[in-house]
């Protein structure tokens, strides 16, 4: 007789990222995986819908109704709430919500999906502020501040995805001449921790079965810190086309987008990221405890585009939020 099976709720939606969390749990075959949506008809959530181990629930993940009964019966619960839908107080209010629905209801591990806080250094810097990452970053201090018993905790800070070379705004031109060129408002030096989407969800799973190791642990994952530059050299040779980095443009488009208050958190964001190099700044990583904690883990960009068959043909395949994020 098989052993029943651990009890996963994954929140926030069936957008990118809790897809590809939802697939490597289906794939275990140990967890029944729920996923609340607001709708089933999704692009996302049709996929999920004919996976093995995945019941989808439609319903409003904001409501606390909703969330009393989506909890019920529940041992682990991932959450990535959506900040460009919802806004930075809903998603601060929401994140801390779900955490106390989920500890009164007896969940066995709470794991949020999180993002840096771009004051916690202090200053609270009005020209630095990132709606759609300091609520993220807001509720993981708030989660900080929370006893790892009777549920244990755990923060997972992800970052811009890889999978977002693959957006207009970011796959490259080619030039007459026939070279690739990536527009990145890095600088000369900046470089982001981008991440591998399908990664998260190892990520998830090694959180959840060493509750040990991460209770309490902020783990912020990365394939590694890439520069525009890291960029044209890993499509250059992965592809053999000629590729380069024009690291100023793409700022005159990004001008006035309709983000959240305005584009100015957008420009805030790529300030962070000018900040990055080498490892450095808010968006930092330890690579050490990544490799200890995912040996196979990614490490390049290279490796990534080898992967996933990179070619920088523009395929957008994330439907909230700009390029980096």
């Amino acid at each position: 007789m098989s052993s029943p099976k651990t009890t996963l709720l994954i929140l926030g939606g069936a957008g990118a990222q809790n897809s590809a969390v939802a697939k490597v749990f289906s794939s275990t075959n140990t967890y029944s995986v729920r996923l609340l949506t607001r709708s089933l008809s999704s692009p996302h959530a049709a996929e999920l819908a004919l996976l093995p181990n995945i019941t989808l629930i439609e319903g409003d993940c904001y409501d606390d109704d909703t969330l009393v009964s989506a909890f019920e019966g529940v041992d682990l619960v991932f959450i990535n709430t959506n900040g460009f839908a919802v806004g930075e107080k809903n998603e601060l209010y929401w994140g801390i919500r779900m955490y106390e629905i989920a500890r009164w209801a007896g969940v066995k591990h709470f794991l949020y999906s999180g993002l840096p806080y771009v004051s916690k250094n202090g200053g609270f810097d009005p020209s630095r502020r990132v709606p759609f990452v300091d609520g993220k970053g807001k509720v993981a201090q708030y989660l900080a501040a929370m006893p790892i018993t009777p549920m244990p905790w755990s923060v997972l800070a992800t970052g811009p995805y890889a999978e977002r070379l693959w957006e207009p705004m970011n796959a490259p031109v080619k030039e007459a001449d026939g070279t690739f060129v990536f527009r990145l408002p890095l600088g000369e030096t900046g470089a982001m921790p981008l991440v591998a989407l399908d990664e998260i969800g190892l990520y998830a799973q090694w959180m959840f079965e060493h509750p040990k190791l991460s209770a309490g642990l902020h783990l912020g994952v990365a394939i590694a810190h890439i520069s525009g530059s890291d960029i044209a050299a890993a499509f250059e040779t992965v592809t053999g086309n000629k590729a380069r980095k024009n690291w100023n443009s793409g700022l005159a488009g990004l001008r006035g987008s309709n983000i959240e208050n305005g584009g100015g958190a957008f420009w805030a964001l790529v300030a962070d990221f000018r900040e990055s190099a080498g490892n450095t700044g808010l968006w930092s990583r330890d690579y050490a405890l990544l490799d200890e904690v995912m040996p196979g883990r990614i490490k390049t960009l290279e490796e990534w585009m080898r992967k996933v068959k990179y070619d920088g043909k523009p395929n957008p395949v994330l439907k909230t939020g700009l390029s980096l994020n």
